[in-house]
């Protein structure tokens, strides 16, 4: 008889942070594919991961992922794969090292074993804190 490894991922649970206000909890449960979500309504539904949503799904879960990565299509991005140190483009594994933080706004991925905030991941905010100190001096 063969045996059968399916491998699962265990639980994944993060925030979405604006800045570092944080805008969504989400726990994903990939063994029995649920998701549990909350949001904060009063932030600008454009900055939330699922606006507008009822029920979140494991696929809704890892297209935001890939909307807070690089395109799949960009120029080099096995250059950057491998410069993250993987072989393929897996949306959850390169949010899991960038943050999701892309340089057009001020949200970021934190996952639960993680004590950062917005200055240690984004770059154009450590900029601009340090433009401001020296700009008010």
């Amino acid at each position: 008889m063969k045996k059968s490894s399916l491998f699962m991922a265990p639980p994944l649970e993060f925030e979405v942070l604006e800045h570092d206000r944080v805008i969504a909890k989400v726990k994903l449960d990939y063994r029995n594919q649920t998701v549990e979500v909350w949001q904060d309504h009063n932030v600008l539904p454009v900055f939330l991961p699922f606006p507008n949503k009822s029920k979140v799904t494991v696929g809704d879960v890892l297209d935001y992922f890939e909307s807070r990565c690089f395109p799949r299509t960009r120029h080099h991005a096995d250059k950057i794969l491998q410069s993250l140190g993987l072989n393929d483009y897996v949306a959850s594994e390169i949010v899991k090292q960038t943050h999701g933080v892309l340089y057009d706004d001020y949200v970021w991925i934190r996952f639960s074993n993680e004590e950062l905030t917005c200055a240690d991941v984004h770059p154009r905010f450590a900029g601009e804190q340090e433009y401001s100190s020296n700009f008010c001096e």
